[in-house]
């Protein structure tokens, strides 16, 4: 990619727009809260995060998936590429140091195996979350944490949400059930239709109708066992925090004090916008418009913010992007050949999103 990066003037119109919605939504929206807003207070910190890592594909060809083929030897996918790639993985995510982190764009078990084993992150034993999806080019998302998480429960911790409509299949909503001591927090990982194949939306809606009726069940079973209704909800959305299959499907707020005090619809609150306050900054830098998106978001239930089970550390949600992430027009430094068949052995075209959640 040689075009120039969009105008910093737009997305400043864009955020200065943001924040008047933001206060107009507030000023007619906004009410003494009915549940306290947490404050950071003594106890144990623990890190999350998310990355699209790319097209993580083995070197091996997988006969009963096609989509690797690209990602062969052949191709010029060599082992030793691959373990470049690993290895640039491995090293951002102990730079962030995650107790949880979700995957999108991994091709397989193994690949997390091989990660998770690089030295960069050998010992802290991880453990690796990872079902196959009916995605048509074989990309699926996962999970990997560490101690203090572990699975909560058997076979049921884990749970495939099927993400289809008459066309066919994309890739599933991932739930996992974690626990912490006696804090129970239940994460769902998504990688949405991508706008390429899905022009108008639809089926990105579809995603997160589906995303919004497993939220909500999981809402329910928790309050029903009389616990802690924690839920974290991260991926790729290929949609910003503004776009229908977000507020609407999906059903996030961005007030936080809306989130708090509904009484009707989905009580998830989108903790991303203030990720769009920073010009030229986002988590990916988007063809066809060559500009900036937060397609890689987090959004959490009302249960995340009160002082009891987990807490979100407000204001904790960040992109993580150093110099050595960014090429030399500030962009992700992707992994891909690029024009003229030379590679480009940087990290994902996608930036990292890590925040932070207490637990007492």
């Amino acid at each position: 990619m040689t075009r120039l990066l969009a105008s910093t003037v737009p997305f400043l119109v864009a955020s200065l727009a943001v924040a008047c919605h933001l206060r107009q939504e507030n000023g007619e929206t906004t009410r003494t809260s009915l549940l306290p807003i947490a404050q950071s207070a003594p106890g144990t910190e623990l890190t999350f995060a998310f990355w699209n890592v790319e097209n993580l594909f083995d070197s091996e060809d997988d006969p009963s998936n096609a989509g690797d083929d690209e990602y062969l030897p052949a191709r010029e996918w060599t082992p030793e590429r691959y373990a470049l790639k690993l290895d640039h993985v491995a090293g951002e995510i102990k730079e962030v140091a995650p107790h949880v982190i979700g995957f999108a764009e991994v091709e397989n078990q193994r690949v997390l195996d091989d990660l998770v084993a690089q030295p960069a992150l050998a010992g802290q034993s991880f453990t690796v979350v990872h079902r196959e999806s009916p995605d048509p080019r074989g990309i699926d998302v996962a999970l990997a944490f560490r101690a203090p998480f572990e699975l909560d429960g058997g076979d049921d911790a884990v749970v495939l949400h099927p993400v289809r409509r008459a066309s066919g299949p994309s890739r599933s909503v991932l739930e996992v059930r974690l626990r912490a001591g006696d804090a129970r927090l239940v994460v769902f990982v998504n990688h949405w239709p991508s706008r390429g194949s899905d022009r108008d939306g639809s089926f990105r809606a579809v995603a997160g109708a589906v995303c919004k009726a497993a939220a909500l069940a999981a809402i329910e079973r928790e309050k029903a066992a009389g616990r802690d209704a924690d839920v974290l909800i991260v991926g790729d959305f290929n949609d910003d925090p503004w776009d229908a299959s977000i507020v609407t499907a999906l059903g996030a707020v961005r007030s936080r004090n809306a989130a708090l005090n509904r009484r009707d619809g989905t009580p998830l609150w989108n903790a991303s916008w203030p990720l769009l306050a920073t010009p030229d900054l986002g988590t990916l830098y988007y063809n066809p418009e060559w500009t900036w998106n937060v397609f890689d978001q987090c959004i959490l239930s009302r249960g995340m913010l009160d002082a009891t089970g987990f807490t979100y550390v407000d204001g904790s949600l960040h992109v993580h992007a150093p110099d050595k992430l960014r090429d030399d027009l500030r962009r992700p430094k992707w992994f891909r050949r690029g024009r003229g068949g030379k590679w480009d052995e940087g990290y994902s075209d996608h930036f990292m999103i890590a925040g932070r959640l207490i637990t007492k």
